[in-house]
């Protein structure tokens, strides 16, 4: 009997960690659309002297902004990069500054590169995103830009001055939240999605538990307590859906 109740409490000890990491653990949201990198043109090379912004509008708070960027020479080779956030324009006030990020040449045509901002940037009309590149940055970079309008709130900048209309950075923002902290503003945008999502949570308990209970008894006996296993499948495929969603994203 002691042996089956220490079973118990470390399946218990076990779920619930399992629903901690789920819920708390901070993921980068994202709170815009990314353009496909096989519809973009190579903007640059970039440097202290050409450099690249766009305007944009934030429809909510964020922290984040990812950009594709390709640094030319041989593999390996790196560039330093930060992000500056300013408001009304590329001569506005600033109003983030992101740490210094350090891209690296690649197969691939571009390497997404993530720059954080040290606090959130409220939502808002007229922002400024301008990328900085160190003078005497050794090796030529690229950013990514796609006509046809596909940002209609923004205007792609080349060294302080609207470029033809029509053209825009490919960017994105992100939010880096929990789930726990992401569901109020799930709420206020679907409520039907987040009641959904909480009534499949609850079905798979009960389809837990009645699986359970339909074993054997003799078999039962040998295993932890009903109630403390039933929790542990919905616990262990949420886990392992949150896992395959950060390698995705």
């Amino acid at each position: 009997m002691a042996s089956r109740n220490i079973v118990n409490l470390f399946v218990a000890i076990a779920v619930v960690g399992l629903w901690c990491a789920v819920m708390l653990t901070p993921v980068d949201w994202p709170l815009s659309a990314y353009q496909n990198e096989n519809a973009v043109f190579p903007l640059g090379p970039v440097s202290a002297d050409v450099q690249p912004g766009q305007t944009f509008t934030a429809r909510e708070p964020f922290d984040v902004v990812a950009a594709p960027v390709r640094v030319g020479g041989p593999f390996d080779s790196v560039a330093t990069l930060s992000t500056r956030v300013r408001v009304a324009g590329p001569q506005g006030p600033s109003v983030a500054v992101s740490a210094p990020v350090t891209a690296v040449s690649t197969e691939r045509a571009y390497q997404m590169v993530v720059f954080r901002f040290p606090e959130t940037i409220p939502a808002r009309e007229g922002y400024f995103v301008e990328f900085d590149i160190p003078r005497g940055t050794r090796w030529p970079v690229y950013l990514a830009a796609i006509g046809g309008n596909k940002d209609p709130d923004g205007q792609l900048y080349m060294r302080g001055a609207p470029t033809p209309e029509g053209q825009d950075l490919v960017y994105q923002l992100l939010r880096r939240q929990s789930i726990s902290e992401r569901l109020p503003t799930w709420w206020r945008a679907n409520q039907g999605s987040v009641v959904a999502g909480v009534g499949l949570v609850v079905l798979l308990h009960m389809v837990s538990f009645a699986a359970i209970h339909g074993l054997p008894p003799r078999v039962r006996r040998r295993l932890p307590s009903a109630f403390v296993l039933g929790l542990a499948p919905p616990a262990l495929l949420a886990a392992a859906q949150f896992a395959l969603f950060l390698l995705v994203l």
